[in-house]
């Protein structure tokens, strides 16, 4: 069941003259309250409140934002929250006037810990049917995600993921996931050459492994030179690090003892206890 914020009120109502649903003009986060409390809320914020800023949107004051978003969980489950800030409502027309206030929407929905079960087994995921480039939002979540529900349209049910490539053919992140590889004990992360989202959870692991002095490395993958590595995962900070048994025609290892690591160290370990 979702539950639904706007601007600090229970509601599901929201202007058609805002300018997130005319015009995508807005940012958002998806992450997890675990029994009342939000893991990384602090790293949430930041990015938050740095994508507003690129875009020039004023975000409100972290502990006010964090009060609504407490609002719509509760103290004894997981649920996934969405934060999304618009500029606001406007007239018809891309120009706007700078003194709107922006809409703040909270929401709340029910956690799929079936699906984080079946995740945790491996998955299989494919390449998008079309190339990404780079552009001055291609790293912020701004509200127009229109490649990416092109990328998953008519998607088959075992495809868990869709992987883009840019223009060169380099692997560069999933639809909703980052990505990064294993060969040997080494973590290899894609350099996302400014085509893809500066992700938290892929901040999480580069941190954990510069902290931990574990060997990786940010290389630019070809994605006819995938299959020289071992293991590959997904990762976001709803459903964690999920290993990939294929992509597209190549097989991969499954090592859980590193999927257990990094969703407990990371803190993205959301299954029931």
């Amino acid at each position: 069941m979702k539950k639904t914020l706007v601007n600090g009120k229970f509601t599901n109502l929201i202007s058609i003259n805002d300018r997130g649903f005319q015009f995508g003009d807005g940012v958002f986060r998806t992450f997890v309250s675990k029994n009342g409390k939000i893991p990384h809320f602090d790293l949430h914020y930041k990015k938050l409140k740095n994508d507003a800023k690129i875009i020039g949107i004023n975000v409100p004051k972290k502990d006010a934002l964090l009060a609504d978003v407490l609002k719509v969980c509760n103290q004894s489950s997981v649920k996934i929250v969405k934060v999304i800030i618009t500029r606001g409502e406007s007239s018809r027309g891309y120009s706007y006037d700078r003194s709107i206030q922006p809409n703040i929407v909270v929401q709340s929905y029910e956690f799929d810990h079936e699906r984080l079960i079946k995740n945790q087994k491996g998955v299989h995921v494919e390449s998008a049917h079309f190339p990404i480039g780079k552009n001055i939002i291609s790293e912020i979540k701004h509200l127009n995600r229109i490649l990416n529900v092109l990328a998953l349209a008519d998607k088959k049910a075992t495809i868990t993921d869709r992987i883009f490539l840019d223009t060169k053919n380099r692997v560069i992140e999933g639809a909703f996931h980052c990505i990064f590889f294993r060969k040997k004990s080494k973590f290899i992360l894609p350099r996302n050459q400014e085509s893809g989202l500066a992700g938290l959870s892929r901040e999480l692991l580069i941190d954990y492994l510069t902290k931990n002095n574990m060997a990786y490395d940010l290389q630019s993958i070809q994605h006819d030179k995938v299959n020289r590595f071992q293991e590959m995962y997904l990762m976001n900070t709803v459903y964690g690090v999920v290993p990939v048994k294929k992509y597209d025609d190549i097989s991969f290892d499954i090592n859980l003892e590193i999927v257990k690591e990094l969703n407990t160290k990371l803190n993205l370990d959301n299954a029931k206890k």
